[in-house]
């Protein structure tokens, strides 16, 4: 008779950086689903290491607790959509048609089902967990204040706007562009996509902010 086939030893060790770093992306990606479809409250850690095919002591090493686990999941979902239109950022063109690609680009992410349900869930833990409610919406309008400061950036830099304050007239454009339609989607006022009657908003809202920064002769 043949000899028994026997299974090959469990390797031992630490795992390497790059399967660290492949169970870390399983877990955040099997988490995300979870959060996103039966909520914070919803969703177990049991749950969470069951369906990422881990022990719950190699999920609490990574993440001591459901709010962090939670944390890391929604920067980690807003840190790769934003690297990756940081790599679509326009770089010919005016002014105005790169503010409004990039802002285009913007809310072609955010109004989708998945951000805006990542949103609502942010949003009815924010009473429970406050401070990890104001770090998630800050990273995120940050990260998107700041994509949009790149081009005032260059728009000052080869004189066709004049702004004092990058920092400030990046927050005042991303709330007006960004936030304002997404906060409407999130509340279920509008559609959660990107369709005509938005990408108006944004041109016209564009239009508004540029004629006040605009370089203008000064009256004789």
């Amino acid at each position: 008779m043949p000899d028994k086939e026997h299974p090959r030893p469990a390797r031992m060790g630490r795992p390497s950086v790059a399967e660290a770093a492949t169970l870390s992306e399983t877990i955040l990606e099997e988490a995300g689903r979870l959060f996103f479809d039966l909520g914070f409250r919803g969703t177990s850690m049991d749950m969470v290491a069951e369906a990422a095919g881990v022990t719950k002591r190699t999920l609490y090493a990574r993440y001591r607790s459901k709010p962090l686990l939670f944390e890391a999941v929604v920067s980690t979902t807003i840190d790769i959509r934003l690297d990756a239109l940081a790599l679509l950022m326009p770089a010919d063109g005016d002014i105005r048609s790169r503010l409004v690609s990039i802002c285009t680009l913007l809310l072609d992410w955010l109004l989708t089902d998945r951000s805006v349900g990542m949103y609502r869930v942010v949003s009815a833990e924010s009473r429970q967990f406050p401070a990890l409610a104001r770090n998630i919406h800050s990273h995120g309008a940050r990260r998107a204040a700041q994509l949009i400061g790149r081009v005032l950036h260059e728009g000052v830099k080869n004189g066709e706007i004049e702004i004092d304050d990058i920092v400030f007239a990046a927050d005042y454009l991303t709330a007006a562009v960004i936030q304002y339609p997404f906060q409407q989607a999130v509340l279920g006022l509008i559609a959660a996509r990107l369709d005509d009657a938005m990408r108006r908003h944004i041109d016209q809202a564009v239009e508004l902010f540029l004629n006040g920064t605009r370089n203008r002769p000064l009256p004789e």
